[in-house]
């Protein structure tokens, strides 16, 4: 029936169709399916507001929007059901953050069908995008039961990228004003399996897989929860283990300093340190607390106390700074620790070690305090990241933060002292190549205390490196979330660290496409101001004096964003000359100057 509802709507509408033009095919059964796992809902329809709350056609959000965003996709950052109950547009290119499960694209929920194809020149109830806009997806993702429509003259596309799977289901109907249709663009490492649907298929290296058809939903249509219950610990009384990976065995007992065990291991496995504080307690880490793989601490008895001090003893050592010796958090490169229950940190070193990023991560009914004497380390040009999910909340209680970036849908509480562009956290002279005799002592000192700027290892700040575009593009991004409230999403799979604040920086017209060609490469004095003269408002650049620098002329691409930092006191001169050095790399204690002064007004020149 669905496949002669397809047949119809294209006979009636004599919507033209183009063959699949696929390099490369295979006609094997697929292995790793996705399944929509998560019950999460939400219902898109360009008619509704993103103010709504997306949990009925009624109450439908406008539009996508980002994973911490007001539109729908913020409501299923777990994966689940995008209901399209009405005209679900995308008004321009999008990149689907990354989900932690398959996500349903739709227009049947619930037992009821809200697919609409007229007017066939704009169907009421369809998946549509603007003139030759794109949707990347990199995680998995299904459509089925929905209308695709290409509208304008410049063909829109769906690209599949790497390590993600698109699944065209045979309720999928594609319509068109156009002699082409919807293109589907498989990467390489991408996979896409088609069922129904008419799309054009470009193969750049993935795997394309037609003919197949298969039942995906795990979950049934009807919001009611099917997470898979949690075991109970609430029993089990508290306790104190102790662990360090390079001393510890998993086979000791776990109960001292000389006898820790190795490595966490789930709490059901009898070998590893949850098991012993299952019920929660205190795990002291008086080594190293080293996680190779991605991993979950889930619900445990009660709250769980995790610290680099015990009972009188202080076991943090942050040297070396490559490699902090004792009360230290590592995890292998680009891993991901989700902490599913209650935990409190304190005397405790995060660090990051791997090339790819880390990530902290706090589940939904989680709460996780940042206590007395957290510090963050990292021998790379970023630290770990921190992802608070819908449900999950984090406490910051002396507003200490020297996580690279915070994300998600859940609640973060700092101190009521702490508001944009104030300090939350004190300098403490830890930085030995920066002290009161250098010129430059203020400038990062008031960036660090306002967390606008970190050190390259615990005791260095390295004043004289030099500072690539990519990292501007960071403290741009921070400093435009802290100002008006927003978030940087998390970096999808397989992304480059960076990637997500350069598309903040895009998204948010702090920068333009194209602007930087590379964005490993240092960037100059001329370049630092054309971005960091757009990430605030233009009354918070209110010109406080006169002038200019001699080297920087109206032919200058620079020109302008020079001038406007000039005249509000942002930036200044050489001494003697005047001169700005436009086309001289800034280094990071000059760097530490713009953020200082953007920041803190009474650090601006007049």
């Amino acid at each position: 029936m669905k496949k002669l509802l397809a047949f119809l709507f294209a006979a009636l509408m004599l919507i033209a169709a183009v063959p699949f033009a696929i390099a490369a095919e295979t006609t094997a059964v697929p292995t790793n399916l996705p399944y929509i796992t998560s019950d999460s809902v939400g219902f898109i329809d360009y008619a509704g507001s993103d103010a709504a709350s997306g949990a009925s056609p009624d109450a439908a959000k406008k539009g996508f929007g980002a994973a911490r965003g007001t539109g729908v996709v913020g409501l299923l950052g777990q994966g689940g059901t995008m209901v399209a109950s009405g005209k679900a547009y995308m008004g321009a290119s999008y990149k689907l953050p990354a989900l932690r499960s398959p996500l349903l694209i739709t227009s049947q929920y619930a037992g009821v069908n809200y697919m609409n194809a007229e007017p066939a020149k704009n169907p009421a109830c369809a998946f549509k995008m603007a003139d030759g806009a794109t949707f990347t997806i990199n995680s998995d993702v299904i459509f089925d039961d929905i209308i695709v429509f290409q509208e304008g003259a410049n063909q829109n596309s769906i690209i599949v990228t790497s390590g993600a799977t698109l699944v065209i289901g045979d309720g999928v109907v594609n319509m068109t004003n156009r002699d082409f249709q919807v293109k589907i663009v498989v990467q390489a490492g991408g996979r896409v399996i088609v069922g129904g649907g008419n799309f054009e298929i470009e193969n750049k290296g993935g795997e394309v897989i037609e003919g197949y058809t298969y039942e995906y939903l795990k979950v049934t249509q009807t919001g009611t929860s099917t997470t898979v219950p949690t075991v109970d610990y609430s029993d089990v009384a508290p306790a104190v283990v102790y662990v360090a990976y390079n001393e510890g065995n998993n086979s000791n007992d776990g109960l001292s300093a000389s006898t820790p065990k190795k490595t966490l291991n789930p709490p059901s496995e009898t070998q590893g340190a949850l098991h012993v504080v299952r019920g929660g307690g205190n795990l002291v880490v008086c080594g190293r607390l080293y996680i190779g793989v991605d991993f979950d601490i889930p619900k445990l008895g009660s709250e769980l106390v995790i610290s680099g001090a015990y009972d009188g003893t202080n076991y943090v050592n942050p040297e070396p700074a490559k490699n902090p010796a004792g009360g230290a958090i590592k995890m292998a490169t680009g891993k991901v620790l989700t902490i599913g229950t209650d935990v409190r940190f304190e005397n405790i070193i995060f660090h990051q070690e791997g090339a790819s990023q880390n990530t902290i991560r706090v589940a939904n009914g989680a709460t996780v305090v940042f206590g007395e004497g957290v510090m963050w380390t990292s021998i790379r040009d970023f630290n770990i990241k921190l992802e608070v999910e819908k449900g999950g909340t984090v406490i910051f209680e002396n507003s200490e933060n020297g996580f690279e970036s915070i994300s998600g849908d859940g609640i973060v509480v700092v101190p009521e002292t702490a508001s944009k562009f104030e300090a939350t956290r004190a300098y403490d002279g830890r930085f030995t190549d920066v002290t009161i005799a250098h010129w430059f002592y203020d400038y990062v000192k008031t960036a660090y205390e306002y967390g606008l700027a970190n050190g390259t290892s615990a005791t260095k700040f390295s004043p004289d490196a030099k500072f690539t575009v990519a990292q501007a593009l960071t403290a741009a991004a921070n400093i435009h979330t802290a100002y008006h409230g927003t978030a940087v999403p998390a970096a999808k799979s397989g992304e480059a660290w960076y990637t997500p604040y350069v598309n903040y920086c895009l998204d948010n017209g702090i920068i333009n496409v194209g602007q930087f060609a590379d964005v490993s490469k240092n960037i100059t004095r001329g370049e630092m101001a054309t971005v960091f003269a757009n990430i605030l408002p233009d009354d918070e650049y209110e010109a406080v004096r006169d002038g200019s620098n001699p080297d920087v002329t109206s032919g200058m691409a620079c020109y302008a964003a020079v001038q406007k930092l000039y005249k509000a006191g942002i930036v200044g001169g050489d001494a003697k000359t005047g001169n700005y050095r436009p086309n001289d790399e800034i280094v990071r204690s000059e760097a530490c100057v713009i953020f200082t002064r953007i920041a803190a007004k009474e650090y601006r020149a007049k």
